[in-house]
């Protein structure tokens, strides 16, 4: 019977992982060569001059409850873009393999690979139809060295959701072809389920999620990677040891209570209801022809002149995104969700764009 890890870097497969330093709370700890000292004004509970966990299994037990998944099939990344780089790295051999992408998406895909040295295969979304995917193109472009397939849904940066039916075909028909990875960043602020069923169906699906958006740390850089037991197991011989810092465990697990869960999901709330207001305000605006579907903390906004439109926010200190890479946004600015008062302070700078008609 063949494996999921039929699809890995068999170099990787035979590679002996690295053995940390054993850890034990009621010992001392000379065989890690740390300081014996703790630094003046250190008030972690650990104590930063002692290694973390060479993976943070106290963390992993609090975020396989919160996706409501098993210990086993969860691993704890830098973010979800950690994660994207250890699956290339461990699944893509330099030169031989590649990935498929669906642009316009999430960069870090093609960068990473790009890093690897793995082939990237696009099949774009379709502009004509509000960035919808087609899994039948999907499914048809990925060849026999594709080890990857990412799907990012909600897709960054249009915002959409790609429908579970479609998803669900291109799991079915990659079956013992290559990884279907689902980046779920932008989970929490879909009303569509997770696929988090996919994974549980199909050995070779994995997930990726973050708590940079829906739980307000992006700085503390946490993400999962939710995968068979055994690409677990494998991804965690290619990550090296200690990469979870001390006080990020800490923080995390801090916002991980049910007193803190319940502050994210009402802020949540309030940036779907912002939104659904801010997507009806922008297609009143004369500088906007477009305001894209959005399942995110994000709209996706067509305009007359993204540059100008840019430009206004910008004078009024408020950053958004242009895309001067990707030809299919040209016109477009992507917009992060703000704070009530600061969606209100966008909206005014922006009202009065002005644009060359040259119709």
């Amino acid at each position: 019977m063949s494996s999921v890890l039929d699809l890995a870097r068999p170099e990787l497969r035979r590679l002996r992982p690295y053995t940390a330093g054993a850890y034990e709370p009621d010992c001392i700890r000379l065989n890690a060569n740390e300081s014996p000292w703790r630094l003046p004004g250190d008030k972690s509970e650990r104590g930063l001059n002692i290694y973390p966990p060479p993976r943070p299994f106290d963390l992993r037990a609090a975020l396989a409850r919160y996706y409501a998944a098993s210990e086993e099939e969860l691993l704890v990344t830098r973010g979800s873009s950690e994660a994207i780089d250890v699956l290339i790295r461990g699944f893509c051999r330099a030169g031989e393999d590649g990935i498929l992408i669906c642009p316009p998406t999430f960069d870090m895909y093609r960068l990473y690979a790009g890093i690897q040295g793995a082939e990237v295969v696009t099949v774009p979304l379709s502009e004509r139809d509000d960035f919808a995917l087609d899994a039948d193109r999907v499914v048809r472009a990925a060849g026999e060295h594709t080890k990857i397939v990412f799907i990012c849904s909600p897709n960054n940066p249009t915002g959409g959701s790609i429908p579970r039916p479609r998803i669900e075909a291109i799991c079915d028909a990659l079956a013992g072809r290559a990884l279907v990875v689902i980046d779920e960043a932008y989970h929490e602020f879909a009303n569509a389920e997770s696929c988090l069923h996919l994974r549980e169906s199909y050995e070779h699906v994995v997930l990726l999620r973050t708590l940079s958006k829906c739980v307000a740390l992006a700085g503390a850089r946490c993400g999962a990677l939710i995968a068979a037991p055994e690409v677990i197991e494998f991804l965690g011989g290619v990550l090296p040891p200690y990469t979870f810092p001390t006080p990020s465990t800490e923080l995390v697990l801090s916002a991980l209570v049910e007193d803190s869960l319940r502050v994210s999901d009402e802020r949540i709330a309030l940036i779907k209801r912002e939104r659904q207001r801010l997507a009806a305000a922008f297609l009143d605006l004369p500088a906007v022809t477009k305001v894209y579907p959005s399942d995110a903390n994000f709209l996706l906004v067509r305009t007359r002149d993204a540059q100008a439109f840019a430009e206004a926010a910008r004078q009024a200190d408020i950053l958004i995104r242009l895309f001067p890479a990707e030809p299919a946004l040209a016109d477009c600015v992507r917009i992060t969700v703000g704070r009530p008062r600061d969606n209100d302070r966008l909206l005014q700078a922006v009202a009065g764009v002005e644009w060359i008609d040259e119709s």
